[in-house]
């Protein structure tokens, strides 16, 4: 089926195509097909960094070579905060619907559970985007806010759903 990995560094040319990819298939990122604005080495420092500490992680899945989807989580490392973390999962438009969107976020809760510190998970998405909605209430996270025109994509502005799943209760 899928490989799951850790990205590495090596894994940064083309995770570079694959956002362009997945950013000219859906308005739901916040970025379109330009991808992110990194430089190859810029991506490689990025891509390291968040499997080199103790509170980040980003994983991706590929379809034998190819990079189909990208998971991360991103903990907050300041004393009074370092309970939260923030997480981001895409997926090219081919592969949805075929379970990895799970199959990630499960990896991402599994790592905050096995963190010493996160206890709350949270997120953003565009309140149209029902698919990814679906995903996250399927995990338990609740919408506890509406950040109301938060992303403009061209002139049409969308509300954010503010989402988190609470891991001490």
């Amino acid at each position: 089926m899928y490989k799951i990995e850790l990205a590495k560094a090596s894994d940064a040319k083309e995770m570079l195509n694959y956002l362009k990819s997945v950013g000219s298939e859906t308005d739901f990122l916040l970025f379109g097909n330009e991808g992110v604005d990194l430089t190859l080495e810029q991506e490689a420092q990025f891509l390291d960094s968040m499997n080199q500490t103790t509170h980040s992680r980003m994983y991706i899945a590929k379809d034998a070579s190819k990079i189909v989807a990208t998971a991360h989580i991103q903990g907050k490392t300041k004393i009074r905060t370092r309970h939260k973390a923030v997480i981001g999962i895409s997926v090219l438009k081919d592969y949805w619907g075929q379970g990895i969107g799970s199959i990630l976020m499960k990896k991402l809760i599994d790592f905050a559970k096995s963190n010493n510190h996160i206890e709350i998970i949270y997120l953003e998405v565009i309140s149209t985007n029902t698919r990814a909605i679906n995903l996250y209430k399927k995990f338990g996270f609740i919408t506890y806010a509406t950040d109301g025109s938060s992303t403009k994509v061209g002139n049409q502005y969308f509300d954010n759903l503010l989402m988190r799943l609470d891991l001490y209760k």
